[in-house]
C-alpha cells in the first residue's frame, strides 16, 4: 500500500527495510535502562513464558534459550516456493509436488518451526487458552528470523490472516493479528488488521482433504481497504497446514493490487499435508 509518507516522495511507494534498525540511544539512557531492569529482576525474578524456567535477567527477553531454540528448527529440506517441510530430514531443497502442478498466488512462504511437540503446545496456549502474553516474544522471534528466511529485502505492509467475526467473538482476539503487531513494531512497518476480512463462515479445516479445503475457502476472504497499488505485503499466520488459507488470502491481496505477497508463519506441518 502507498505509505502515508509517500505524498512527500512524489506519490511513490515508500518501502520499509526489514533490516535491524540502528541503536541510536544515548549511553546514559542505556545505563538507566540497565538499572531499571536490574531492580525489576530483583523484585520480580523473570521466568520463561513457555517452560517456567528462571531467567538470569529480563533483558534476555521473555523466553529462555532452550525454548527460543524450539522455533529455529524448520530448516532444509523444504520447498523453496511454498516452504513445505518434507518428512525426511535428509537431502536438499526442491519444489514439492503441489508447486509443480498447482497455481500459487503467494510468492514465497517460510516458517520458524515444525508444528509438533512443545511448539504445538505453545501455539495451542496462544491460540486456544488465552495466553496472549506469548504473542510479543513469539512475534519478536518471527521478526528476527523473518529477516533471514524471507527472500524479499523489504515490505510495505504486514497483514494478518483474519478470523470470521463469529470466531473472533468466541475467542476474543486474533492470535495472528497479535503476532503481526509484534513483527510490525520490530520492523517499523505498518500493520493492517482490518482491511483483509473473512466474510463467509467456513467449517473447520482439520477434517477436510486438501482439495476440500480449497473449495471450503473459495470466496471466503475479501479486501475492504484502499487499493494496494504495487505494495509488497507480508501475510502473517500462526500455523500453516494445507496452505489453502494463505493461498486464498494471497489471491485476494493480489487482486487488490499487491505486487508481491510473502507468507511468514510461526509453525507448519510437514509435507504430507501438502499432497
Amino acid at each position: 500500500m502507498v505509505d502515508p509518507a509517500a505524498a512527500a516522495c512524489g506519490g511513490k511507494t515508500v518501502t520499509h527495510s526489514i533490516m535491524a534498525p540502528e541503536d541510536s540511544r544515548h549511553p546514559d539512557a542505556d545505563l538507566l535502562a540497565r538499572f531499571v531492569h536490574a531492580l525489576v529482576d530483583f523484585v520480580l525474578p523473570p521466568r520463561c513464558l513457555i517452560c517456567g524456567r528462571w531467567l538470569s535477567s529480563s533483558r534476555e527477553g521473555r523466553l529462555c534459550v532452550p525454548c527460543t531454540a524450539l522455533f529455529a528448527g524448520a530448516g532444509s529440506p523444504l520447498c523453496p516456493r511454498c516452504g513445505a517441510l518434507f518428512a525426511s530430514r535428509e537431502g536438499g531443497d526442491h519444489l514439492c509436488g503441489r508447486c509443480l502442478r498447482q497455481r500459487l498466488f503467494f510468492d514465497a512462504a517460510r516458517t520458524l518451526s515444525r508444528y509438533e511437540g512443545s511448539v504445538r503446545e505453545t501455539v495451542h496456549r496462544l491460540k486456544y487458552r488465552g495466553h496472549t502474553m506469548l504473542a510479543g516474544p513469539l512475534g519478536k522471534l518471527m521478526a528476527d528470523r523473518g529477516r533471514v528466511l524471507l527472500p524479499a529485502d523489504g515490505c510495505d505492509l504486514i497483514v494478518p490472516v483474519p478470523l470470521h467475526v463469529r470466531r473472533l467473538r468466541e475467542r476474543g482476539y486474533n492470535q495472528s493479528a497479535l503476532l503481526a503487531r509484534s513483527i510490525g513494531s520490530r520492523w517499523g512497518v505498518r500493520v493492517d488488521s482490518v482491511s483483509l476480512c473473512k466474510t463467509r463462515w467456513t467449517p473447520p479445516q482439520t477434517a477436510l482433504t486438501v482439495s476440500a479445503r480449497r473449495v471450503n475457502l473459495r470466496g471466503a476472504f475479501s479486501w475492504r481497504g484502499a487499493p494496494l497499488r504495487g505494495a509488497r505485503v507480508v501475510l502473517v499466520d500462526d500455523v500453516a497446514t494445507s496452505g489453502s488459507t494463505m493461498n486464498e488470502c494471497a489471491r485476494v491481496l493480489k487482486q487488490a493490487g499487491a505486487a508481491r505477497v510473502d507468507v511468514l508463519t510461526l509453525a507448519r506441518t510437514q509435507e504430507e499435508c501438502f499432497r
